[in-house]
C-alpha cells in the first residue's frame, strides 16, 4: 500500500518536474487609472502571451475587495462569452471591464482581487484554470 502512494507520487513529480508551475498566460493592464473629482472609470484589460488563447465559456471573473476610502459599483464582474470575431470557442478580442469608482479623499489606492479564466495552449492542446492576485491602481485626485 505504502508503495503504491509512494508510486504515484514519484509519478506526478515526473509528469510536472521539479518547480514545474503554470505560466501567467494573460496579464491585467489598466488605464485610465485616475479618478478626478472624486468619481472615475478604470478600464482592465488584458494582454495574452503569445501561443495561448483565452476560452470564452467559462467567462473571465474578475472579483475585487473592497478597501477603505474607494467606494466601487461592482466587486465581481464576469465576461459575456459573446465574441462575433470568434468562430470557435475562444476570444478574438479578450473583453475589457469598466470599473465605477468613487471617493472623496484624494490619494493612491490599490483594488486587490482575484482574475479568473480559463486558457488553452495552441502549441500542445492543454487547458486549464487559472486564479491570478490582481492589484488595480487607483489615484483619487
Amino acid at each position: 500500500m505504502v508503495n503504491a502512494a509512494v508510486g504515484i507520487v514519484l509519478l506526478f513529480a515526473q509528469l510536472s518536474g521539479p518547480g514545474a508551475s503554470l505560466p501567467q498566460v494573460m496579464e491585467p493592464s489598466y488605464s485610465s487609472a485616475a479618478v478626478s473629482a472624486g468619481k472615475g472609470e478604470v478600464t482592465v484589460s488584458f494582454d495574452v502571451k503569445k501561443g495561448y488563447v483565452i476560452n470564452r465559456v467559462p467567462s473571465i471573473q474578475l472579483k475585487l475587495d473592497t478597501i477603505e476610502g474607494l467606494t466601487l459599483t461592482e466587486t465581481s464582474m464576469t465576461s459575456s462569452p459573446d465574441d462575433p470575431k470568434s468562430t470557435d470557442e475562444y476570444y478574438v478580442d479578450v473583453p475589457m471591464f469598466d470599473l465605477a469608482v468613487a471617493s472623496g479623499k484624494s490619494g493612491k489606492y490599490e483594488i486587490p482581487g482575484k482574475l479568473v479564466y480559463f486558457f488553452c495552449s495552441k502549441a500542445d492542446g492543454f487547458c486549464s484554470r487559472q486564479v491570478v492576485d490582481v492589484k488595480i491602481p487607483v489615484t483619487v485626485e
